[in-house]
């Protein structure tokens, strides 16, 4: 495998937390450039900014627990978003995962996107 084309610092500053190690995120993003994505015709750049995406997508499935939809806080409601078990399909899900596919122009990353799963939590 190759070097991850992102560093910590880079998904630390789009995500807008320094607290938190991106290493995990930033390799499973890669893993996605390297194996996915390599020998595309996607120039370097592009590539290093679909991989900052995908690892902001990873971040905030895992911090959010599939990406919160909405939020209230009197009466406290969350909505989420839940990964389907297609790690490709589970990019729709948050807006990072979208960025991602946009970025994509090869259609790679959107060929097998599928309707998320919602889920929806009610404390009463």
């Amino acid at each position: 495998m190759s070097t991850a084309l992102v560093t910590n610092k880079d998904v630390q500053g789009l995500i807008g937390d320094t607290s938190v190690d991106m290493t995990p995120f930033i390799n499973a993003a890669h893993i996605i450039i390297d194996e996915d994505l390599n020998g595309a015709a996607l120039s370097a750049a592009r590539k290093k900014q679909v991989e900052l995406f995908l690892a902001a997508h990873f971040y905030v499935v895992v911090r959010e627990k599939g990406g919160i939809t909405r939020e209230v806080i009197g009466d406290a409601e969350e909505r989420y978003q839940v990964m389907p078990p297609s790690a490709l399909g589970g990019l729709s899900t948050t807006r990072y995962g979208q960025q991602a596919i946009a970025l994509d122009t090869t259609g790679k990353l959107g060929a097998s996107a599928t309707n998320p799963i919602k889920a929806q939590f009610r404390v009463v």
